[in-house]
């Protein structure tokens, strides 16, 4: 029996909202940090949400290719699960296929990543998801 695969709804509430606030320009991919605004702040974060969302909830980092927008992550959870907290970069009606699984090294250090700038996107991603936890946490 297939598991339907978790919506955003199913994640924790403020663990989504704070990858959500994470995000900025700067955590874009360079392609899409001119067309990125907080009224679709997800454009562009999919490899560098993908790595925090394998740090905090673990499982496997997914890659596919959507038709006309190019490559995009994701993750599949350690249950088997999958989870893409930036699906909604996407125009509605979209269809993502299923992706393959990369290891770690390739979405961080191909050729690819590295002239996107996805090491340094993912720490400054990083950097910020702490900083809006540890101030939700402690209410600063």
């Amino acid at each position: 029996m297939n598991e339907i695969p978790p919506t955003e709804a199913e994640v924790n509430p403020e663990f989504r909202d704070i990858v959500r606030s994470s995000w900025c320009r700067e955590t874009a991919s360079p392609g899409c940090q001119e067309k990125w605004s907080p009224e679709n702040p997800a454009l562009g974060q999919c490899a560098v949400t993908a790595l925090l969302v394998q740090d905090v909830l673990g499982g496997e980092l997914m890659r596919t290719s959507v038709e006309g927008q190019g490559s995009h992550y994701y993750n599949r959870l350690p249950d088997g699960r999958t989870l893409d907290l930036t699906r909604g970069q996407f125009p509605e009606g979209t269809v993502i296929p299923d992706g393959q699984p990369v290891p770690r090294e390739y979405v961080l250090g191909s050729e690819r990543a590295v002239a996107a700038q996805t090491p340094q996107r993912y720490r400054w991603l990083k950097a910020r998801f702490d900083l809006f936890a540890y101030a939700h946490t402690y209410g600063c």
